[in-house]
């Protein structure tokens, strides 16, 4: 099993880590790759009207990112020095375009690390996690705003009979059949109308402990059910589709149920 964290912003490079870290102790030792993409093109001048960088600009920004990367890489090797001997995590950074240079080192890697989401994270972030999202093949794993004492052990699944909730499912079943608890949150327009989703019975026969909750899917403040029924159910980690592009972005950068990330106290597992 093989991990990539994605390191970009400082303020949460330290809780990106953490999470990371857990995930790969839960998944048996996975290997850590934590990955730190340089952008080559100063984002000041992405439009015609602003022209090109003189010389001195162009010293100024690559000063700028081998700084910002250097930080990254303190912070790295912080965190690494307090790892168990042999425990495997190595550092990466490369230079490039984010949507050529990601998905090439997602390629051979199963979970994707990401850092937490907020309205005003940089152009660069939101690259990361457009690209990581709908550009690989990975599952992603976004990390939530505060540290929390362990990852998987109680799941929650927001079922919904999608493609993109049954590869998030297949890639978190790892977590799942090693769970303490899984609970299966299953919305409907109409009460007690939808069959139980497979998953219950796959749990259940492998000896996992599944509770299965029905809610009324009604309004707009679905997503800030969701999380109340996951806090209540003691959650750990939510595991999700993502919806199709531009809708999940809008919902992670703003959008009408951004209220679910932003408050949420645990990891999103979610695939596209």
């Amino acid at each position: 099993m093989r991990l990539v964290a994605v390191l970009d912003d400082v303020p949460s490079a330290a809780l990106t880590l953490h999470t990371a870290g857990q995930l790969a102790e839960r998944l048996g030792g996975a290997d850590l790759c934590v990955f730190h993409p340089m952008p080559t093109v100063d984002p000041d001048f992405q439009s015609p009207d602003e022209g090109l960088p003189d010389p001195a600009q162009q010293a100024r920004f690559a000063q700028s990112v081998a700084a910002h990367a250097s930080t990254l890489h303190q912070i790295f090797a912080s965190w690494q020095a307090t790892l168990p001997n042999n425990t495997p995590a190595h550092w990466l950074e490369q230079a490039g375009d984010i949507r050529t240079i990601l998905p090439a080192v997602a390629s051979t890697t199963d979970f994707v690390v990401l850092g937490p989401t907020h309205p005003d994270c940089t152009l660069a972030t939101r690259q990361i996690f457009a690209t990581t999202l709908y550009a690989t093949q990975a599952a992603v794993l976004i990390t939530p705003p505060v540290a929390q004492g362990s990852i998987g052990l109680h799941p929650v699944v927001a079922w919904q009979n999608s493609p993109n909730l049954l590869r998030a499912v297949h890639s978190a079943m790892p977590l799942l059949l090693t769970a303490r608890q899984v609970t299966i949150l299953m919305g409907e327009h109409q009460p007690g109308t939808a069959p139980d989703p497979a998953l219950l019975a796959q749990l259940r026969a492998n000896g996992v402990a599944v509770v299965l909750e029905r809610f009324a899917l009604a309004g707009s403040g679905v997503g800030a059910h969701i999380r109340a029924l996951a806090t209540q159910a003691g959650a750990d980690l939510l595991v999700m589709g993502a919806y199709g592009r531009p809708h999940f972005v809008e919902w992670l950068f703003g959008g009408p149920t951004v209220d679910l990330l932003a408050c949420a106290t645990w990891p999103i597992l979610t695939q596209h």
